[in-house]
């Protein structure tokens, strides 16, 4: 059994997996002759990728992910912690007879002091992650017979009681968060409508702006009649869904914006103090509908309009009053770092050290999204005209609007200005056990690596190395490329 690794990509290959919060890019994939078509192709892929990045953690839907995801980590790192020598001896035997240590199918394993509940918070924690994200990463049995409100109760709760104070706000020791209203999925027609399937639309359509630029001008069609084609797929449905239910056609600009409503739910403890939150507010898929369905009988000034903020901040003021939806806005500071050398060098638990880089650049997107929602929301428009200025250096002027960590063939990239090599590799090393855990405790054979450079396994020096600190960290005698 390999763990399932989230990650939002496009049909040329690239994709910043969110199990290590990499971008993985070859420097182009087109076969092409010309090099203007070459770097056109390369820049739409890098906008698609880069979308992805900022929304992602410009948005409540992202933030809630990556506390949800910190939340399980630290969970494993605290179990693995406190197993006892029979327990690790019964990890090793399971994993090496095919039967994960953590399991829905064979849930509860553990009936036996504080294991039990370990398990069925970690299990509740995935569980939640996946469904939010896209339940492609839960097996049919997992959505079937998990309890998803009870997954998402606790889920919650867990996460804010880890949290407060610091990247939520302030908890009472009685709350108990609930969410209310029916629990149900968005089916289509042509299939499920996830939240990933929403990033992954609007990634699409920031790179169809594009061609509003004078690069794309002279270069070859056929890159615009490849971004069609996707739209056809799976990647078009966010889109043509959106049309049918307003009743017509709508263009890119009011997907984005309805994309963006979508991503920014309301928050129990992130942005709201209130424990109870309607599943119709929780879950974008739903809020994307909603939306879409709110325009049956309106047209907007987005419609006529070049994108803007006033206009888009009112347009999504519009879809609250007319959906009945609230947007989400973090309530609290979501980062007291400043700079990526401090978050490679504060102390902290390795669990944490991924998700404080992603704090640390959400919380500048969410200033940059009150000052210029459209550098979110219609994250394309950033490289056209004037807006494109901005990013002559953007290592050194807006570094956190772009995937931070990269590999491309193979190499692990960072950005050199703001943190040495000795650093850029503690990140990798830190990122590298934490997404160990997964593996270790509901997955069976030798770690995964594919959510790491390849460059880091090639070398039996540096996997030995990168084993050991597995090891360190977590006592058991356990590896990459070791069964």
């Amino acid at each position: 059994m390999t763990v399932h690794s989230p990650r939002l990509q496009n049909s040329g290959g690239a994709e910043l997996n969110l199990r290590s919060q990499i971008l993985f890019q070859d420097p182009t994939r087109t076969r092409t002759s010309d090099l203007v078509t070459a770097v056109a192709s390369w820049h739409k892929t890098y906008v698609h990728e880069s979308s992805h990045w900022a929304r992602y953690h410009g948005s409540t839907v992202g933030i809630l992910l990556s506390l949800l995801r910190r939340t399980r980590d630290q969970l494993a790192a605290y179990t693995i912690s406190r197993l006892s020598r029979r327990q690790v001896e019964d990890l090793h035997e399971r994993r090496s007879s095919g039967r994960p240590f953590l399991s829905f199918k064979r849930y509860p394993q553990h009936t036996g002091g504080e294991l039990r509940y370990d398990e069925l918070d970690w299990l509740n924690l995935y569980y939640a992650y996946y469904v939010l994200l896209d339940p492609e990463g839960l097996t049919e049995f997992d959505t079937t017979t998990w309890d998803l409100r009870a997954a998402f109760d606790h889920s919650l709760e867990d996460t804010w009681r880890q949290s407060a104070g610091v990247e939520m706000v302030e908890r009472r020791d009685d709350t108990r968060v609930s969410v209310t209203g029916p629990l149900k999925l968005v089916h289509t027609p042509e299939g499920p409508l996830t939240t990933r399937t929403l990033f992954e639309c609007a990634a699409v359509i920031d790179e169809l702006l594009q061609f509003e630029g004078s690069l794309f001008r002279v270069a070859d069609p056929t890159l615009r009649e490849i971004l069609h084609e996707e739209m056809s797929g799976e990647y078009g449905l966010p889109w043509r869904l959106a049309s049918a239910l307003a009743g017509r056609n709508l263009g890119g600009s009011v997907v984005l914006a309805l994309i963006d409503f979508a991503l920014n739910p309301v928050v129990p403890g992130l942005t709201t103090a209130d424990p109870s939150v309607d599943w119709r507010e929780l879950y974008p898929p739903y809020r994307f509908a909603a939306a879409a369905k709110a325009m049956a009988d309106w047209e907007s000034d987005l419609e006529f309009q070049h994108p803007g903020h006033e206009v888009t901040v009112h347009f999504q003021r519009m879809l609250e009053k007319r959906s009945g939806l609230r947007m989400g806005r973090v309530a609290s500071r979501l980062s007291g770092l400043s700079t990526l050398r401090e978050a490679a060098t504060t102390p902290m638990h390795l669990a944490g050290r991924t998700s404080a880089v992603s704090f640390m650049c959400a919380s500048r997107l969410l200033d940059l999204r009150e000052e210029d929602v459209c550098a979110l929301s219609h994250y394309g428009l950033n490289f056209l005209d004037d807006r494109a200025i901005r990013f002559i250096d953007p290592d050194r002027d807006m570094w956190w609007l772009f995937p931070v960590f990269q590999v491309s063939q193979g190499e692990y990239r960072w950005p050199a200005k703001h943190v040495n090599i000795d650093e850029a590799t503690d990140l990798l090393l830190y990122t590298a056990v934490a997404s160990a855990y997964d593996d270790v405790l509901h997955g069976v054979g030798p770690l995964a690596f594919d959510h790491l450079p390849r460059s880091l396994f090639e070398d039996g020096g540096e996997v030995e190395a990168l084993n050991k600190a597995l090891k360190d960290s977590t006592g058991l005698d356990m590896g990459w490329h070791q069964a």
